[in-house]
């Protein structure tokens, strides 16, 4: 009994140090760890209902193309839908190859968001260039999918203009993750999806 509770501890001690000096690939399992994050209240306190900016539909999830992409239904109509400031490491994109985390970041949307009614939030701008929704998702337990993204490490933060009433908090989630090395961010530099360009800001690591 006591060899195994002093194996237990050196295997214990062994992990810890391999996370500490970056010899571990494996991730931290969020999925695991998910909680609540709640909706702010600059977003929260959009009380009126329609397809319009600073409103807000109920919709559901019919598809999920990837982790930061979906379609809804809503009043008869099927729409696509791009969540707001955030950019999950990309599968289905033409002409670029399954990045690292990509699967892992689109089975996660699918487990939370697919065959599930959900609330969507506009700000500014309706729309992006390619004619999907932008928006803010909230979950059927109040919890805010866009954050939850960042917060464990699914996603990177990007803002689309003039979509930024929530800038520097997911960049403070973001920040968050980086330091505790959640999600992909846990992972070796040289493997993680996203890097830093010449502006300090994160980029696909295939757009370097």
């Amino acid at each position: 009994m006591k060899k195994r509770i002093i194996a237990s501890i050196i295997a214990l001690s062994v992990t810890a140090v391999g996370w500490l000096f970056g010899f571990e690939d494996k991730p931290v399992n969020s999925s695991k760890v998910f909680s609540e994050e709640k909706l702010p209240a600059k977003i929260e306190s959009i009380q009126k209902e329609g397809m319009s900016p600073n409103h807000y539909i109920n919709a559901y999830v019919v598809k999920v193309t990837d982790g930061d992409t979906f379609e809804i239904t809503y009043k008869d109509q099927q729409e696509r839908v791009r969540l707001l400031c955030v950019d999950t490491p990309e599968t289905v994109a033409k002409g670029v190859e399954v990045q690292t985390y990509g699967k892992e970041a689109s089975d996660f949307t699918k487990e939370k968001l697919l065959n599930q009614s959900v609330k969507l939030y506009f700000d500014k701008g309706l729309r992006d260039k390619y004619g999907r929704l932008l928006a803010y998702t909230v979950l059927q337990d109040d919890v805010f999918f866009n954050a939850v993204l960042i917060k464990y490490g699914y996603a990177r933060v990007e803002i689309v203009y003039p979509n930024s009433s929530l800038k520097d908090y997911f960049f403070s989630l973001q920040e968050k993750a980086l330091e505790e090395k959640i999600g992909f961010w846990g992972l070796p530099q040289g493997k993680q999806p996203f890097v830093l360009d010449k502006n300090g800001k994160y980029i696909a690591r295939y757009r370097q």
